[in-house]
């Protein structure tokens, strides 16, 4: 999938506003409506899936976080940004490391934990896999689909929705990166609907020299035309606040930690599965979001 002007477009001024403005007020009824039956109970957590899961133990940040983007010589990303329960997820994974271990952990508030280890897995790969060069064109854009598979994972069917990741690390030097995902439900009929900021974080994805907002062949100033999801992030480094860490995680943590119902969706998925919404009570688009399709201001 990539990015591009059209079909994503970055909304003007007045859109953002708007867009504010019905955050804040998403917010309002989140406070004024009143946070579910408490958080965790020790006697069952009823139907609220967001509180069966919260009450699992999580892993602390020491455990599931790396500095910045990660290790630049182990580096990864998911074939699909966003998945359902039963589906098999592929991640792509460049590396000189001859051994590295998988962690797939999902974002929630566990306690305080801020994750939880859901799996790990094995590369399936022969190790070194040093992978070629990403693809280019005319219009600036960097495609790394033409990377073999390294591992792969189904997403088991009790998976709760939420934003899901992979910590790769190195055995050797311990050098570790993330890969982020969206494990979505789309039988769901919870309260709220969480949207990811993905396609912002694609526009400022630097990864293999350009983004929207620099590179090429664009010029004063320098940009791409076009961007791709095939390709690992190094957003968390180049614009920290267009990133999940900046506005999607803390939300999470809130969100789960009062046991709100929620389930998750991509920009992404937005713009695909748009009936989807009217499944839920509230749509929050969470984050940096400022690139729209046709499809999803419709």
């Amino acid at each position: 999938m990539s990015l591009s002007s059209p079909p994503f477009t970055r909304l003007p001024n007045s859109f953002a506003m708007m867009r504010a403005a019905l955050a804040i007020a998403g917010l309002a009824w989140l406070v004024l409506s009143g946070a579910p039956d408490g958080l965790l109970s020790a006697q069952g957590c009823g139907s609220n899936a967001i509180v069966c899961e919260n009450a699992n133990p999580g892993a602390p940040a020491s455990e599931w976080d790396v500095s910045g983007s990660g290790h630049a010589s182990i580096q990864g990303f998911a074939t699909e940004f966003s998945v359902v329960a039963g589906q098999l997820q592929r991640f792509k994974i460049d590396t000189d490391a001859n051994n590295y271990t998988i962690k797939i952990y999902r974002m929630g508030y566990y306690g305080g934990s801020g994750a939880r280890l859901i799996s790990t897995i094995t590369p399936s790969a022969a190790l070194p896999q040093i992978q070629p060069s990403c693809l280019t064109n005319s219009a600036g854009l960097i495609d790394c689909g033409n990377w073999g598979i390294s591992a792969s994972w189904t997403i088991p069917a009790n998976a709760v929705s939420g934003i899901y990741f992979a910590r790769l690390a190195r055995v050797d030097t311990g050098g570790a990166s993330h890969i982020f995902f969206v494990v979505r439900d789309d039988t769901a009929n919870s309260d709220v609907l969480f949207q990811t900021s993905d396609t912002t974080w694609q526009a400022y994805n630097s990864y293999g020299g350009n983004s929207l907002y620099q590179g090429g062949p664009g010029n004063n100033p320098g940009r791409a035309y076009k961007v791709s999801y095939n390709r690992p992030f190094n957003t968390r480094d180049a614009a920290s606040e267009d990133f999940v860490f900046n506005a999607e995680y803390p939300m999470v943590r809130f969100l789960e930690k009062n046991g709100y119902s929620v389930s998750y969706f991509s920009g992404a998925d937005t713009d695909r599965y748009a009936a989807k919404l009217l499944q839920h009570r509230l749509f929050l688009s969470v984050g940096h979001d400022e690139y729209w399709s046709g499809g999803q201001r419709a």
